[in-house]
């Protein structure tokens, strides 16, 4: 009976993984049917600054996306339905991707793949290296996000994906600092972040808790 049941689920958690994937592809599927619509009837698709749309949108994205990882997180807690953590891997990995092709389009379309234009931006520049601070806190935990990875560094793979946060707050303030991000955009990211961040403070203050009952008793 035990093994029918896991065969029931299995499939139906796959199908889940499925449409999971395919609504994290949205965004990159709205982008490139706007680059598809630019090159037939330009300005359309892409507006008047075309180089910048396409950094902006894959950069407002990738905070989506990143927000979206941390949420699902607070979302299984919550629930207290533990299998949601298992999309969570899959988010961020398109939050990690979102990322890479936001950068690599600043620097083959706005940057030209210029190195003096890259050191001058980023002097003139601060929110640039806040999102390259975001970038790099986000390679380990791409790297070392497979079971292998977790079994070899145990406790401290716990530790180190607290780099998220680091690259959550670097985030946000890429955006803030950003000139073309409004001040009510910012802060509307700004606050479900700090919702974000106080889900978890109360579920560490109560865990805490309960282990120190735990221990009284």
């Amino acid at each position: 009976m035990h093994e029918s049941k896991v065969r029931l689920k299995l499939p139906r958690f796959r199908l889940t993984k499925v449409v999971l994937w395919c609504v994290l592809a949205i965004p990159l599927a709205i982008l490139v049917n706007d680059i598809r619509v630019e090159l037939a009837a330009p300005t359309l698709g892409l507006g008047a600054d075309p180089e910048d749309a396409i950094v902006d949108h894959l950069g407002i994205w990738s905070i989506r996306l990143l927000w979206f990882t941390l949420f699902i997180s607070s979302l299984a807690r919550i629930t207290r339905k533990p299998v949601l953590i298992q999309f969570r891997r899959m988010a961020g990995l398109w939050t990690f991707a979102m990322v890479c092709l936001h950068v690599s389009s600043y620097v083959l379309l706005l940057a030209r793949v210029d190195l003096m234009v890259i050191l001058s931006d980023f002097t003139e520049r601060p929110y640039i290296i806040a999102g390259l601070t975001a970038l790099c806190s986000l390679i380990p935990l791409a790297i070392t996000s497979t079971r292998g990875w977790r079994r070899r560094l145990r406790q401290n793979w716990n530790r180190l994906h607290r780099l998220v946060y680091v690259a959550a707050i670097a985030a946000w303030i890429h955006l803030f600092w950003l000139e073309r991000a409004t001040f009510e955009e910012s802060a509307l990211y700004g606050a479900i972040l700090i919702l974000l961040f106080a889900e978890r403070i109360v579920n560490t203050i109560r865990t805490r808790k309960r282990s120190q009952t735990v221990k009284a008793v």
